[in-house]
């Protein structure tokens, strides 16, 4: 039997349904008792694994899941390093958006202090 070749790439183009589900099925694995000290269990694994293929119909491995876990981690913590969940002076979280909200000024001054920010001025995060 021939592999598809799709399936053995390491790099996979996730969309915001995947990301949706594959979250979703980390939170299920966690409330489970399938994350041990802040790592998921072989089971974890295998159990999201099947999962995403019954919702998704598609293919995945490990390798795939712990490389976009590794993705949405580093994504959320730059976004707390410059926000610092909400705490810096003149930032709010916008829920419907799902941005981060600021006057002109404010944007200017961190824009200033750390340029590389500037991603997260129009970004929307939705998750």
């Amino acid at each position: 039997m021939k592999k598809d070749p799709s399936i053995m790439k390491e790099n996979m183009k996730w969309t915001l349904a995947m990301d949706e589900v594959f979250i979703q099925a980390l939170l299920d694995q966690h409330y489970k008792g399938f994350r041990m000290d802040g790592t998921f269990t072989q089971t974890a694994y295998n159990n999201i694994i099947n999962e995403l293929k019954e919702k998704l119909g598609i293919e995945f491995t490990k390798s795939h899941l712990k490389n976009r876990l590794k993705t949405l981690k580093e994504h959320f913590k730059e976004s707390y390093d410059f926000f610092r969940n909400g705490k810096l002076s003149g930032f709010s979280w916008n829920p419907f958006t799902k941005t981060w909200c600021a006057e002109p000024e404010v944007w200017e001054q961190l824009l200033q202090e750390k340029p590389e920010a500037i991603r997260w001025k129009t970004k929307v995060i939705n998750h």
